[in-house]
């Protein structure tokens, strides 16, 4: 059984499927992923994918017991359509389900056949695995369906709910008393209806109120038997057996719901959904909303109402979509995250503020391995996030009231508008390069006279060279900092800099103001540069563009970094793999772009070799390189 789920993901991961299975998704389900087994087989024979790292090790593993496997097609699965997962919580329950396509069942029958020695046997019109308990697996000729279902704990710390299904106060005080037990089968089948029914068309023919009756009082008739003796340790048991029970039974009843899902009832009456979809994309992925995620799978924690966090309340009508895109140049994720009106408002006002222009003056591309820049607003961020902070923890128990007074306190104590004069909010950190210096250092060691004694000696350290600049408006608390330092002996001037050594570290900083801005560095000559104005800047259109049009970005330079990274002295890779990763790849970015309407968009991007035909082969050749 270990060995078929891991099949499942593995195909779930590889490849995928686009027969009409997505209409088997609940129109409720919060979270849906989605692999297109289309595009990826445009980019990837099945023949290469049967003959990489990870298709033969399958192979291999899979044909063990008396089968000779020659394609993950013989699995019987729809290589070529689209698979999905899909989230679905409520109070009691929530429910991880992968949903794959059969192309022929009787090859995936003989599968599992061959895995094992237990029966395959009809239910409820669909087939599954006699004594299978662990995940639900059902499937019929379209479909293969897996369910894990988790029980939310804290919904069966209320009373009704106890004594409804037989369980006892796990209390230290309490596993002694008596209690009466309510076998109210009526009220277990409505309760299942409510958080498993959703399909009146299948319900009939789904749920057996026999079996359903049966299981539940056997399950309080196991557990019911007044012994004095009953300890609190028998009672967590006998609790967890029942809910164990519960959660099998109904992974069982969505199973085999979601394979007689109604199309009029699916994830595609959800116009959040549609919006989402693009055909272009080989992968994608949509969270509904967050707060209800929240709530439903956080809400009565005992943690969370100790800690006061209410997070479905901050994160209310938070919505985000994903796509990857697998090209023949680059692979690409991009997500849009969709805010409610109240925090848009808010993000708004905090990212209102554009990267110091004058930043780029200071950047030469040639010598540089990396960057990232971030635009935010301190004097809004400080006004607005207090605001946001009292809409998590007003509703913490006894002492919400008192949260909410002491942050407006923090707010009336800080000047923000100071504040935000001293550090503006717009910070860009440059990594120029990684240099190899000589340190002296202080050991013990035995003489000849077995006498132990202090030695110096010297190694060689690998160091960054960065350099930070931040705006300021307000540069007099910098000013008093560096004259108290001073004074201290801490830091020293010298060719118009200032420069703090680090004890016991070869890392010295550097630190001036010019022009508006703070600048913090580890490399004399660029700080040199900075204060005689002769610093050499050479920035290239593209990078000014996604450094000043967006709130954050990052960049990597995978030339730059190969050229200048040590590996061998540090190091961090003796088989030489880590080398040809760094040699053979391409630059990175991420861009997350200032707010538009109540929607911020994220963008990551890594380039392919040349070397390489597309970004999916590029992804198993590196499998296929650091596996072996």
């Amino acid at each position: 059984m270990k060995k078929l789920s891991c099949l499942i993901m593995l195909c779930l991961s590889v490849v995928a499927v686009a027969q009409n299975t997505i209409s088997k998704i609940p129109s409720n389900a919060s979270i849906v992923a989605t692999i297109k087994g289309k595009n990826l087989l445009q980019l990837m024979s099945m023949e290469e994918i049967n003959n990489s790292f990870i298709g033969l090790e399958t192979l291999k593993e899979m044909s063990r017991k008396n089968n000779d496997f020659k394609s993950l097609e013989d699995f019987g699965f729809n290589l070529g359509a689209s698979s999905h997962y899909f989230f679905q919580a409520n109070d009691s329950i929530n429910y991880n389900a992968f949903i794959v396509p059969m192309k022929d069942v009787n090859k995936f029958e003989a599968l599992v056949s061959s895995q094992g020695k237990k029966e395959i046997v009809s239910q409820n019109g669909v087939r599954t695995i006699q004594g299978q308990n662990e995940s639900a697996i059902f499937w019929d000729a379209s479909a293969l369906v897996v369910v894990d279902a988790s029980m939310n704990n804290y919904f069966f710390q209320d009373k009704t709910v106890m004594a409804r299904y037989g369980l006892k106060s796990e209390s230290a005080e309490a596993y002694d008393e008596e209690e009466t037990i309510v076998e109210s089968t009526e009220v277990y089948e409505e309760e299942v209806e409510e958080t498993v029914i959703e399909s009146t068309e299948v319900s009939e023919e789904v749920y057996e109120e026999e079996e359903i009756e049966e299981t539940v009082i056997e399950s309080t008739e196991d557990y019911n038997d007044n012994d004095d003796n009953y300890s609190y340790y028998d009672v967590y048991d006998a609790n967890n057996k029942i809910k164990r029970e519960l959660s099998e039974n109904w992974a069982t009843l969505k199973a085999i719901q979601i394979l007689k899902q109604s199309p009029n009832r699916s994830i595609l009456k959800n116009k959040s959904y549609l919006k989402s979809l693009d055909d272009n994309a080989e992968a994608t992925l949509w969270v509904h909303d967050f707060g209800q995620l929240y709530s439903n799978v956080l809400g009565g924690l005992y943690f969370s109402e100790l800690a006061g966090f209410d997070l479905g309340q901050m994160y209310a009508n938070n919505g985000l979509s994903a796509k990857l895109l697998l090209e023949n140049d680059r692979m690409e994720l991009s997500t849009s995250y969709r805010m409610s009106d109240q925090m848009a408002e808010s993000y708004k006002k905090m990212t209102s503020r554009k990267l110091n222009k004058k930043f780029l003056d200071y950047v030469n591309e040639d010598r540089m391995i990396g960057y990232m820049s971030y635009a935010m607003d301190t004097k809004s961020t400080l006004e607005e996030y207090p605001e946001i902070l009292k809409s998590i923890y007003k509703n913490i128990p006894y002492y919400g009231e008192e949260a909410v007074l002491g942050l407006d306190m923090f707010s009336l104590l800080l000047d923000e508008a100071a504040v935000g004069e001293v550090l503006n909010g717009d910070l860009l950190f440059l990594l120029s390069g990684i240099s190899k210096q000589e340190v002296t250092y202080t050991t013990y060691e035995y003489n000849d006279d077995y006498e132990y004694i202090e030695v110096e000696k010297t190694k060689t350290e690998t160091i960054p060279d960065f350099l930070l600049m931040a705006s300021t408006e307000d540069s007099s608390m910098f000013t008093k900092l560096i004259k108290y330092a001073v004074n201290k002996e801490m830091v020293t001037f010298d060719n118009g800099y200032y420069t703090f050594v680090i004890p016991k570290s070869p890392l010295s900083l550097h630190f001036v103001i010019k022009d508006g801005i703070a600048f913090l560095g580890t490399s004399k000559a660029e700080m040199r540069k900075i204060t005689t104005g002769t610093f050499d800047a050479k920035l290239s259109s593209k990078h000014k563009k996604r450094m000043l049009d967006n709130s954050t970005s990052l960049f990597v330079s995978a030339e730059q970094l190969a050229s200048q990274l040590p590996i061998e002295e540090m190091g961090l890779d003796g088989s030489g793999k880590l080398e040809w990763f760094l040699n053979t790849s391409e630059d990175a970015y991420m861009t997350a772009s200032k707010i538009k309407g109540n929607t911020v968009e994220t963008k990551m991007v890594v380039g392919v070799p040349g070397s390489e035909k597309n970004a999916l082969k590029y992804i198993f050749t590196i499998i296929d390189k650091f596996a072996k």
